[in-house]
């Protein structure tokens, strides 16, 4: 049935539109390049209402339109659209051609909203395929930039690798299963995983985890996120993370549940190293992107806290999370875009008196920091406080020990930039002009921190409802 697939369909015909428009107009509206796109957004979160009609009732083999789905494909569209909004305020840098960056944007969205439907290992492929081979383009996008082409190489590179992993995983899966079907998968492995099998889903794991940024399949992390366009960056951290855990979510919760003992003891391990990685590599950093590049390592560990307990509430709060970490982590980034161009460096120093500047951005990434370092009654602050109470609950104690202290290391490193931004003195006193759609995409994402930290209730019925069959 078409229903299942009309908004996959809508985004790719967004793609072939803005293909076409490129052809047609070349670089004669740049200034206005952001308008077509944004209106595939709206369109696309038309159709997504529309769906949700459908929602339960859309068998497939291979694609599922459930109440997951539909709930984290809004996540998407959320955050691409606000991509969207500051690749608007990026054009400077970008240059010419702009339709070619926003079609990339929107093939990485159809990746991303393929993976909230997957129900086969091949369409767990080609999703991450999508998603990130246009990530490795927009990465590479300054080709004037050293950093830039340098940040697209390594992303290939590495990326290529975990996709060798997902390969050579979901090969093994299939060889001891028969199939590919995630319904086929339950079947062959309802009475245990023979060895191979156990290899070819730590294969699987491993390759996802590089999308997530989990530690060991973290390096690339900060040297690309200080390279890339910084809109980039975001969709990076916001996107393609969440995404990854998305698809952790379909293949651990849905498929390979019933072997917890193997892959759970393996997350909890993981989630703690990435957590003491991310957050004890940050303190050093003076770059701001670098910074950023290592907290979301951290907030990988979180997740995976989330994820290694292997249970209901587990999942609910992992999806709690993200949606917090979505507003926190693109308001920081926004703030980021917009600065850039005045501050002309991503030094923390250049942030110094930018409360001066324009006390609208500094607070916008006050708000941002605060709630990714955890501090109430911010949103990040409840994702944080239910990761850790499912932690507890799976009787993980030591992790979840790791994971609090390192709230107050992380608030550290935060604390740096707003100390910066408050206390410090301009190079430049010259105020920073932000124009009004922008006045409001930031003043939108700051009251949705303080929304889902303050009125939780409603967006955790929303988030429960998703993980409820």
């Amino acid at each position: 049935m078409m229903q299942a697939f009309a908004l996959e369909l809508t985004v790719a015909g967004w793609v072939l539109l803005l293909l076409m428009w490129d052809v047609v107009t070349r670089d004669t509206v740049q200034h206005t390049a952001w308008r077509l796109p944004a209106l595939g957004i709206l369109v696309s979160a038309g159709v997504l209402v529309w769906e949700q009609a459908w929602v339960g009732h859309v068998p497939d083999p291979m694609f599922v339109l459930d109440r997951f789905a539909w709930t984290f494909k809004g996540f998407f569209l959320l955050t691409t659209g606000v991509v969207i909004l500051m690749t608007r305020t990026f054009t400077r840098q970008l240059g010419v051609r702009l339709a070619e960056f926003y079609l990339l944007i929107f093939t990485a969205l159809l990746g991303m909203l393929v993976l909230a439907s997957i129900n086969d290992l091949l369409l767990l492929f080609i999703g991450i395929e999508l998603l990130t081979f246009s990530l490795y383009v927009m990465a590479a996008y300054l080709r004037q930039n050293a950093r830039s082409i340098e940040a697209g190489m390594k992303y290939l590179i590495l990326g290529s690798i975990s996709s060798g992993f997902l390969v050579y995983g979901i090969s093994l899966l299939y060889g001891t299963s028969g199939g590919t079907n995630f319904e086929v998968l339950r079947s062959a492995f309802s009475q245990g995983m023979p060895p191979l099998a156990q290899a070819g889903l730590l294969l699987v794991l491993a390759a996802l985890g590089f999308k997530i940024a989990m530690v060991p399949f973290q390096l690339w992390v900060p040297d690309v996120y200080e390279g890339a366009p910084a809109p980039v960056v975001a969709l990076l951290s916001v996107g393609s993370k969440m995404a990854g855990v998305v698809a952790l979510l379909r293949v651990l919760y849905g498929v390979f549940l019933p072997a917890h003992a193997l892959w759970a003891p393996i997350l909890a391990v993981l989630s703690a190293a990435t957590i003491l990685y991310g957050n004890l590599a940050a303190l050093p950093q003076r770059n701001i992107k670098r910074l950023l590049g290592y907290s979301s390592i951290g907030h990988a560990g979180y997740l995976l806290m989330g994820l290694s307990t292997a249970t209901s509430f587990g999942a609910i709060a992992v999806g709690f999370y993200l949606l917090a970490y979505l507003f926190g982590n693109l308001a920081v980034f926004f703030v980021v875009v917009v600065a850039s161009g005045a501050l002309e460096g991503d030094e923390i120093d250049d942030y110094s008196g930018l409360a001066k500047r324009s006390p609208l951005l500094a607070a916008t990434m006050f708000i941002g920091l605060l709630s990714l370092a955890g501090v109430p009654p911010l949103a990040g602050f409840v994702g944080k406080l239910l990761v850790l109470m499912a932690t507890i609950n799976a009787g993980t104690m030591w992790l979840a020990t790791i994971g609090a202290l390192n709230v107050a290391v992380s608030l550290y490193y935060y604390l740096i930039v707003v100390k910066r931004m408050y206390t410090g003195t301009p190079a430049n006193s010259e105020p920073i002009r932000v124009d009004g759609l922008t006045r409001a995409a930031l003043l939108a994402l700051a009251v949705g921190i303080l929304a889902v930290g303050i009125f939780q209730e409603p967006f955790l019925r929303h988030v429960l409802a998703a993980f409820t069959p």
